[in-house]
């Protein structure tokens, strides 16, 4: 709709044009020539309402003059006259009230030059707070619009147009505004004088007065809570792990009892002020990895799209091995094989019993002792020179075996004492005649591939031109417990396969091995050993000398 215009002739300027003005104009103007009393300010104030404002409004003079009403006697909005007064001039849920003096020169008479003395629209000369922080303001017209006021910001309000200034948070400055703002919503951490924990206005007098009211929180203001400078919280008020700004901050900060506590700088550049280039400056948060990450020449990445790390030391530190994390917004209960083997690849000795050779950080049942040694880029090694320190207690050979067993049954454990001892029928068996003895720990061979350990039959067992094996819990085809006999003769025994871990003498009498006597072409003679082998007594039931007996070797002499 069109706005209504008086038209007018445009006299003179002066004195004497005013008059005129206020001549045809009698019914607004009638106040504007009165005597002005000795309160310069209320004689002027009711002076200037009789032309705009409102006489009988409350407040103070200045207050009663600002339209509603403007001089064409308009009370809407719309009218340019009229516009946002009303909203600046009173205070609201969100700015304090504006001085006249901010948007127009408050004249000391009616009569002062730059009032009335030139048409409409009236001359806007912006004050220090439209000006505050080097902004140069102006009116535009045509659009209704102020630009670069300090007040407004970059928005475009409309003069015309005046909204409810509680729903329009964030129409003059973002939320957050850009960087180098810090890139959090939550106005409250920074600026709590003014907004309370909603972002609602809680001090409008301090809000668009020209100053930024903030105070820098601790780190844990911004993300963590109470001492902890950690998320829980992140620096959107989130404490779920789903969330990547929370994520497993909590796991890392305090070891999660398997592993050390990481210090914050591992992962981020930790800044000395919160003002600091490259802190604040918008999310997500940078991840430069350093430290225990970057162990043995590894070159770990952040993956944003995939919440995890790549090739860090820290979750893959087995050679050959550099494996992602887990997922950071997940929640997962890592293991012993979560990033490393159980036992890590060769050349790792492929044994399950960590105490072993890393009893320091951990302990036979496999837990870890001293989570502060673990994950922190040094492998805690220290290894038992001595046989005994893995299998064997009193003599290398179990019980116990590398498991810790010291059961018979245990493939491990088994019948080694009976060999390695001897008997009161046999010889003790040297440890080499069964398995390759190493000359140190680490030796190729040894520790190297997965158990059982490796079986290399030497010595007696291949006596005779046996080809000894073991297979299903026995040995085979060895001339220790007559598979094979001399010449390719019969042995004649009853059990020459005995079973390994079958350890109760039951497969050790005499007659196991070889008949009693053995098949012809042995000469008969059923209990009277003694007669042609000089390590048996006469009785035939006895060893002069075990260490002759299951040695390779048939120890004869002419008959007694």
């Amino acid at each position: 709709m069109a706005e209504p215009t008086i038209l007018l002739p445009r006299p003179p300027r002066g004195l004497p044009a005013l008059l005129a003005v206020a001549a045809s104009l009698a019914g607004l103007v009638c106040g504007c020539l009165e005597r002005r009393t000795e309160n310069k300010r209320d004689a002027l104030g009711d002076s200037c309402s009789s032309c705009h404002g409102d006489p009988t409004r409350r407040g103070d003079a200045l207050l009663r003059a600002a339209p509603p009403r403007d001089l064409l006697g308009a009370t809407d909005s719309a009218y340019p006259g009229v516009g946002a007064h009303a909203l600046h001039l009173n205070p609201g849920e969100t700015h304090a009230a504006l001085a006249c003096v901010e948007c127009h020169t408050v004249p000391e008479a009616v009569t002062s030059p730059g009032h009335a003395d030139d048409a409409a629209p009236a001359e806007l000369h912006f004050g220090p707070l439209a000006r505050a922080h080097e902004h140069d303001p102006s009116y535009d017209p045509i659009a209704r619009r102020c630009n670069d006021s300090y007040c407004h910001g970059p928005a475009e309000a409309v003069w015309t147009e005046p909204r409810d200034s509680a729903a329009a948070c964030g129409s003059c400055h973002g939320l957050p505004p850009p960087t180098p703002h810090p890139q959090s919503n939550r106005c409250a951490v920074c600026h709590g004088d003014v907004v309370d924990a909603q972002n609602h206005i809680r001090a409008p007098e301090l809000h668009v007065d020209g100053q930024v009211e903030s105070s820098l929180p601790s780190c844990a203001g911004c993300h963590g809570k109470g001492d902890e400078p950690a998320p829980p919280f992140d620096t959107q008020g989130n404490s779920s792990v789903s969330h990547i700004g929370v994520g497993a901050h909590a796991v890392h900060l305090s070891g999660g009892g398997l592993a050390r506590p990481l210090a914050c700088g591992e992962c981020h550049l930790v800044p000395k002020k919160a003002e600091d280039p490259r802190h604040a400056d918008g999310l997500p948060a940078e991840v430069e990895l350093t430290g225990v990450a970057t162990t043995d020449g590894r070159t770990p990445t952040w993956q944003h799209a995939t919440a995890t790390c790549a090739d860090s030391w820290c979750h893959g530190p087995g050679p050959g091995d550099p494996g992602a994390s887990p997922r950071w917004t997940e929640r997962a209960a890592l293991g012993c094989a979560s990033c490393h083997g159980a036992p890590p690849p060769a050349p790792h000795p492929q044994m399950n019993e960590c105490s072993l050779c890393h009893g320091e950080v951990v302990a036979a049942d496999g837990s870890i002792i001293d989570p502060s040694r673990h994950v922190d880029g040094v492998v805690d090694v220290k290894l038992e020179a001595r046989c005994t320190g893995c299998h064997g207690d009193l003599n290398p050979a179990p019980p116990k075996d590398v498991s810790g067993a010291d059961d018979t049954s245990r493939r491990g454990v088994g019948a080694h004492q009976t060999h390695v001892l001897g008997t009161r029928r046999s010889r003790a068996v040297p440890c080499g005649e069964c398995h390759h003895v190493p000359s140190e720990v680490l030796s190729p061979g040894h520790l190297d591939t997965a158990g059982p350990a490796e079986l290399s039959f030497t010595g007696v067992a291949a006596a005779f031109g046996a080809t000894p094996g073991y297979a299903n819990g026995s040995c085979k085809d060895t001339a220790c417990h007559g598979a094979v006999f001399p010449d390719g003769h019969a042995s004649g025994g009853t059990l020459t396969v005995p079973q390994w871990t079958t350890v109760d003498g039951s497969q050790a009498a005499c007659g196991s091995c070889h008949g009693l006597p053995p098949p012809r072409p042995h000469p008969y003679h059923a209990e009277d050993c003694g007669r042609c082998h000089e390590d048996a007594a006469l009785d035939g039931k006895s060893f002069l000398h075990p260490e002759l007996h299951v040695d390779g070797v048939v120890t004869f002499t002419r008959p007694r």
